[in-house]
Parts: structure tokens; C-alpha cells; sequence
């Protein structure tokens, strides 16, 4: 994956390699975990602005890569509403585009960084 432009990183206290390998874009990174117990799976995420975790179930990294390096955000997505199905039970992609309870104030930076109309299509995939 380090060749495809992942990364892993450190906790700057610990300086602990973190579980995960990410992509980073501009407002938004990919972010991929091997199985870790509390997402009962891999996970890939979309992660805008480093606070909003849009999370699919199993290993999309490199398809969210190359979205992203060619449609940006856009594609990322339109990747995560065509694998939807995939979501992970602790995506907060419902918080964040006004399906569920968002006591996180995950919205504004979901609509700053992916816009109104990529939150009406997640949305209407839900629904």
C-alpha cells in the first residue's frame, strides 16, 4: 500500500505506529484498518477534514484512492453510495447527512467539504 501513496503514522505522544494506513487529499483522507475488534472487520474510510468517518466494511483503499486522484472527493463519494450496502455499523455517514441524531455537529463539515448534493445523494441511497 506505501507504494499507492499510504502511509502510516505515529501518535505524537507515544510515538505507537497507529493500526491504520492512510491517503491523504486535500480536506480529506483514506483511511484503511485491518481488523480491529471494535469494527468487527477491515475497514476502508472516507474521512473528511479529519472528523467525519464515512466507513465500508472490508478493503476499498485502493478503489477510494483512485477515485479520489481522479474525481477528488466526488468520486470517493460516488464509490461509498455505489457500496453503501457496505457501511460499517459505526459510519457516521447518517449523522452526518441528517438521517440520524447528530450530536456531533458532524453536518457543517460535511457540507463544506462534499456539498449539499453529495449529501442528498448519500440520502437518497439510505432511503
Amino acid at each position: 500500500m506505501m507504494r499507492k501513496g499510504f502511509t502510516q503514522q505515529k501518535y505524537p505522544v507515544t510515538q505507537v505506529t497507529g493500526p491504520n494506513m492512510t491517503h491523504s487529499f486535500e480536506g480529506f483522507h483514506i483511511s484503511y484498518a485491518r481488523n480491529l475488534a471494535h469494527y468487527g472487520c477491515d475497514t476502508t474510510a472516507l474521512v473528511l477534514d479529519g472528523r467525519v468517518f464515512f466507513i465500508l466494511n472490508g478493503d476499498h483503499a485502493d478503489d477510494l484512492s483512485e477515485a479520489a486522484s481522479i474525481f477528488g472527493v466526488e468520486g470517493c463519494v460516488n464509490l461509498f453510495i455505489d457500496r453503501i450496502a457496505r457501511a460499517n455499523q459505526l459510519s457516521e455517514h447518517l449523522m452526518a447527512v441528517g438521517l440520524k441524531a447528530d450530536p456531533f455537529g458532524l453536518y457543517p463539515t460535511t457540507l463544506e467539504i462534499i456539498g449539499l448534493e453529495n449529501i442528498e445523494k448519500i440520502a437518497r441511497a439510505e432511503n
